[in-house]
């Protein structure tokens, strides 16, 4: 067992850069664990109100109904002056408002005419549009209706009621966190990166040592097999794996979210997935070494590969928000499947056919990634052992 036994030693020279990701993953597991952890209860939506100025010259019904509407929903400042332009710019510039509505007399009988002489100044930004569309949409309500034979108090008074009505929502979830990821689904959908990184920092390194031509020939040399030797090294790339599903698939979780971790029904396919993806990592990482001569230039590499992986996969960037044609691209690299079947595992637990069928398609597909990886990467190796 001297080559497994020289790979223990090279695996406990290059601890230290493994560590190095292992304290950054358990750093974005705590950090996610604060930001959307599932022990967190949900934040209810409540609308924010925005500082506005209004001056009503017209004192009609629909007036009045309009400044009455917005009280209700924004915070209006009738201590400002607004009385000229320069007042109303030194507002806005200072941001006592922003935005100053200026309704003037006859207002509502030329609203009614099919003209909108309705005076909005804004201060560029998100909070002018809101004002400016619930202005648009009060009025554009109360028209309708007094167009539809109402008179302008009936009108008024609908729109209010409607606008005021609740509606219940109940969302129809078969997961017990209510259609809501689970933390640990945010913790493994980080484990790519670190994984990647981690597996060529230990076993890519170590084959490119052991690939180096001196040394090559002198394991030819020794009394050992050819066979042997590839066994061994297996062996060492099957203690990185299983460490790493040890720590960072049962050990890491459990001790971060044991109650919902352990729970979850979904386990055995989280296990899965990312017992697959660490394949995946350490057939990769086989394949850089064959590549890739000096050990040197392994984290240049690794940091193309990684993060470029995991921007345009779903890992720092949620599938969701990528275009389409991303999308098709990306289908072509393994970390994609691992990330749409964890989204998958995290969304159900009850699966139908249907979802069933994609959730083994993502293993399956994995398991061909890995297939694919390690075949090249014998084939890239045979043709370099023929030049020793």
């Amino acid at each position: 067992m001297t080559v497994f036994k020289g790979f223990l030693l090279l695996l406990k020279r290059e601890s230290k850069s493994v560590s190095l990701y292992l304290v950054i993953f358990i750093a974005m597991a705590i950090v996610v664990q604060f930001s959307m952890g599932d022990n967190q209860p949900t934040a209810v939506f409540r609308s924010s109100a925005t500082r506005i100025a209004i001056e009503d010259q017209d004192q009609s019904a629909l007036s009045k109904s309009l400044v009455s509407y917005l009280k209700q929903t924004q915070s209006v400042k009738s201590d400002l002056d607004i009385s000229t332009p320069d007042m109303i710019q030194e507002n806005l510039y200072y941001s006592n408002v922003y935005s100053v509505i200026k309704i003037p007399e006859g207002f509502e009988k030329a609203y009614f005419d099919k003209q909108t002489p309705l005076t909005l100044i804004n201060k560029p930004g998100f909070d002018s549009t809101y004002v400016t569309n619930q202005v648009n949409n009060f009025l554009k309500s109360v028209k309708v209706l007094h167009e539809s034979g109402d008179s302008v108090a009936q009108a008024v008074q609908k729109v209010e009621r409607y606008d005021n009505q609740k509606s219940k929502v109940t969302l129809i979830a078969k997961n017990k966190s209510g259609g809501e990821m689970p933390f640990h689904n945010y913790l493994f959908q980080y484990l790519p990166y670190i994984l990647i990184s981690m597996t060529s920092y230990s076993l890519g390194i170590i084959l490119i040592i052991y690939a180096e031509p001196d040394k090559k020939r002198r394991m030819l040399c020794a009394p050992v097999s050819y066979r042997s030797m590839d066994l061994q090294l297996m062996l060492g790339a099957s203690i990185i794996g299983v460490g790493l599903w040890l720590l960072c698939a049962i050990i890491l979780p459990t001790l971060l979210s044991a109650k919902s971790f352990l729970a979850d029904p979904n386990l055995p396919y989280y296990l899965v997935n990312v017992a697959l993806m660490i394949l995946v990592s350490l057939a990769l990482s086989y394949l850089m070494s064959k590549f890739i001569q000096r050990a040197n230039i392994i984290s240049s590499v690794t940091n193309v590969l990684g993060l470029g992986m995991s921007f345009l996969c779903g890992v720092f960037v949620p599938l969701s928000m990528l275009s389409p044609s991303i999308k098709k691209f990306t289908q072509f690299l393994p970390v994609y499947w691992y990330e749409e079947t964890n989204g998958l595992i995290g969304y159900q637990t009850t699966f139908t056919a249907a979802q069933k069928l994609d959730l083994y398609k993502g293993f399956g597909i994995q398991l061909l990634f890995v297939i694919a990886l390690l075949s090249l990467g014998m084939l890239v190796g045979k043709l370099r052992e023929q030049k020793i």
